[in-house]
């Protein structure tokens, strides 16, 4: 804590900041300039952005003693940051993998770098780096002879620009179209100050350079002014796959709070025949979440040659309710879809969508029987599909096992209980797990009571746990 003194009178007040924001704040940088793979110039713009970032950690508000440590844990977090970022400066090789990753260096170069890399605090407060040698291995690997060196080396930093000016973006002159991309992308990153409007973010979503559009997207997604749905869904056009990935996370990241109104409906809908399947993947996705979509859109995106895509249409028509549009989706070529299906039958259970499970029932597939079944038990499981769940009951795979004690609890007790009580001796353990959760609704027979008692002893601390449960309630139900 005393390295957080300076600012701590200032975080005792209730104003200022909201720590989770600095801190999400933060963490977005990391992740978006940080991490692997990565390059200079990103590397360059997250050291001069978290070294901006001091003001504002100085200036966040806290209302109790925890609030007040999770502010210097920012600090904290603020310093490592920092101290990663710098460090992948100045190493100019690639090494372990993609822990460290340069784009710009793709190769090892153990002449100048293989050496231990240190960083520790200067008289003046900044940081510098040493080179320190790796000691001899205990066993002798072929190829891999440490270099000798001094105790240690200094290494000095290269900068290719300077740190931003300080103090708020609006103070600050406005970035020029002929300015260097990575000016731009700081002049994007300032927007995030204060509550910039999208007028201030058009000049860098239409920049010639994709990295500071997909920049600008990231940000506008960050600050979210009025019109951000509308900007976000004309980036799904952009021609880099960059900022159209922007784009999408952008989208995804705010889709709970995005309008459903009839002008996103329709640029939603202009930008389904996108090239790229991401984009079509999440047009269908926001048409389901916002409500926008109708059962006519997700049925046509049945066909769409992309999994992703067709597996949000599946999500999409059990939005609408339509067993109709789903039972269409039971012939997709892929499992994942089919199972999906399944479950979304299960999740609008309408008693129509019996002959869809039916017809599941019945696949190649044992994943997929195995979702159909346990969608039986939602929908009723009466009739043909009572009879599949019992035939299924000695399937040779646990899964679909599984499956038919789960949807045998939907059916009628005098044709479930036998195949139940078989269920509950099964030799896996899940399979015994849901034959006795399904046996629990008929805990007041006497022969279900029998086997609830056994069931009580088993191995399994789960299965256990759902037999002593059952009789319990049954012995406090007069």
């Amino acid at each position: 804590m005393r390295a957080a003194a300076p600012w701590l009178d200032a975080c005792a007040l209730s104003s200022g900041w909201p720590q989770p924001q600095v801190e999400y704040k933060l963490r977005r940088f990391v992740n978006d300039y940080v991490a692997p793979p990565k390059a200079a110039a990103n590397l360059e713009i997250a050291v001069e952005t978290f070294q901006r970032m001091t003001g504002e950690i100085a200036g966040m508000g806290a209302r109790t003693p925890h609030e007040l440590m999770r502010c210097a844990e920012v600090t904290f977090i603020r310093d490592c940051a920092e101290m990663a970022a710098r460090a992948s400066l100045v190493r100019t090789e690639s090494r372990w993998g993609l822990y460290h990753d340069r784009t710009d260096h793709p190769g090892r170069e153990d002449a100048d770098w293989f050496y231990h890399l240190n960083l520790r605090r200067r008289a003046d407060g900044d940081m510098e780096f040493v080179k320190r040698p790796v000691h001899e291995y205990l066993v002798a690997v072929d190829d891999l002879q440490p270099p000798a060196g001094p105790a240690e080396t200094l290494v000095a930093e290269v900068h290719r620009f300077a740190v931003a000016a300080p103090g708020r973006a609006d103070a600050r002159p406005a970035a020029r179209p002929g300015e260097p991309a990575g000016d731009r992308i700081v002049a994007v990153l300032a927007l995030t100050e204060h509550a910039a409007t999208l007028a201030e973010f058009r000049p860098f979503l239409a920049d010639p350079d994709p990295e500071v559009r997909r920049t600008a997207v990231a940000t506008l997604t960050e600050v979210a002014p009025e019109g951000v749905a509308d900007a976000l869904v004309a980036a799904l056009h952009d021609r880099h796959t960059e900022v159209r990935s922007a784009a999408t996370a952008g989208l995804r990241e705010l889709a709970d709070v995005l309008p459903g109104s009839a002008a996103l409906a329709k640029r939603l809908r202009d930008a389904r025949t996108s090239p790229d399947p991401l984009v079509r993947q999440v047009v269908v996705e926001l048409q389901r979440i916002t409500g926008v979509g109708h059962a006519d859109d997700f049925r046509a995106a049945l066909g769409d040659s992309a999994l992703g895509v067709r597996l949000q249409s599946v999500r999409g028509l059990v939005r609408c309710d339509d067993v109709a549009g789903l039972a269409a989706a039971a012939a997709d070529p892929a499992r994942e879809v089919r199972v999906a299906v399944a479950h979304g039958v299960g999740t609008v259970a309408d008693p129509q969508g019996a002959a869809v499970l039916q017809r599941l029932a019945a696949d190649v597939d044992p994943l997929v029987r195995a979702a159909s079944l346990r969608a039986a038990g939602q929908v009723g499981c009466d009739g043909d599909l009572a009879i599949v769940a019992l035939g299924a009951i000695t399937d040779p795979s646990w899964q679909v096992r599984e499956g038919a004690a789960t949807a045998l609890g939907g059916a009628a007790p005098d044709v479930a209980v036998p195949a139940l009580t078989e269920g509950a001796r099964d030799p896996n353990l899940d399979v015994r797990r849901a034959a006795v959760r399904s046996l629990a609704a008929w805990v007041h027979r006497a022969d279900v009571t029998a086997v609830l008692r056994s069931a009580a002893a088993d191995p399994d601390a789960d299965v256990r746990a759902y037999a002593r449960r059952a009789l319990t309630a049954a012995a406090a139900t007069p």
